[in-house]
């Protein structure tokens, strides 16, 4: 992470903050942080950043609270260096805080149908940004799917596509990867059916609504062992309509389509 906020930081400030090399002397100076309202994250990693270029800072929060007072960040340091910084700390803390508190939103109205339900974030996350997105719909209550293409099995249509079937591909992935979770895809409750019986561990319901999808689970509740997810076509809307009776809902719109809270900072 530290060679990231490096890298990050160098984006921004190029050859030099020309502006305020020519307009304010580099004395000490102190700043706040204010913003809100939502669920905090990116604390840990502005944090990291501040003490990187020698500023000090005082906060009462830390990632995951809930966002009761607009004080953040309380600062001090030269005044060049937080200029420098103000940017990339207020680009954090408000895609971050956007992602929890879209995340908080969406696990509040799935569980008061089902307290059992798990939220999950997908691999549609930014290069560069997928850790801390990730950690971030943590922080909202939600959980995260895979990490990376090798935290677990997960035969989606476009490999069913180009290998033979469902049954050879379940047995094919279980002799070479015994150890990982094997999830597979499916496109309509016949599908989803026949993944049950050839012994996937989970099944992954994509674009269903809400009703094709309460039918299949039914039937798919038959099958004691098998986890079931719905994916696709969720959003915060009809959350609820799917929350009931799925273990799963995955959505790319947690940290792909949530709005950044608003942060600013003043110079006092």
């Amino acid at each position: 992470m530290q060679d990231k906020l490096d890298d990050w930081f160098a984006e921004d400030i190029g050859k030099g903050d020309f502006t305020s090399q020519s307009v304010v002397d580099n004395q000490v100076c102190e700043a706040i942080v204010t913003g809100g309202p939502g669920i905090i994250s990116g604390m840990k990693v502005v944090c990291d950043l501040l003490e990187r270029h020698n500023i000090t800072f005082i906060t009462n929060y830390k990632d995951g609270d809930l966002i009761n007072s607009d004080l953040i960040l309380e600062l001090k340091g030269k005044a060049h260096d937080i200029l420098a910084i103000e940017r990339l700390l207020l680009n954090l803390l408000s895609h971050l805080s956007g992602v929890s508190t879209h995340t908080n939103k969406i696990v509040k109205l799935a569980q008061q149908v089902n307290s059992e339900v798990k939220i999950l974030a997908t691999r549609k996350t930014l290069p560069g940004l997928r850790e801390l997105e990730k950690e971030a719909v943590v922080h909202g209550g939600g959980a995260t799917h895979r990490m990376r293409l090798d935290d677990a099995i997960l035969i989606k249509d476009n490999h069913l596509k180009l290998s033979k079937n469902i049954e050879e591909s379940i047995k094919a992935s279980r002799k070479k990867h015994p150890n990982l979770m094997l999830e597979v895809e499916a496109d309509n409750e016949e599908q989803a059916i026949e993944i049950a019986k050839c012994g996937a561990d989970r099944v992954m319901l994509d674009n269903f609504t809400p009703q094709e999808a309460v039918t299949a689970i039914k039937k798919l509740r038959k099958f004691s062992k098998i986890e079931i997810e719905i994916s696709g076509g969720v959003t915060i809307d009809n959350v609820a309509d799917y929350a009931e009776h799925a273990d799963f809902i995955s959505l790319g719109s947690l940290t792909m389509s949530s709005k950044p809270v608003d942060f600013s900072l003043h110079v006092i």
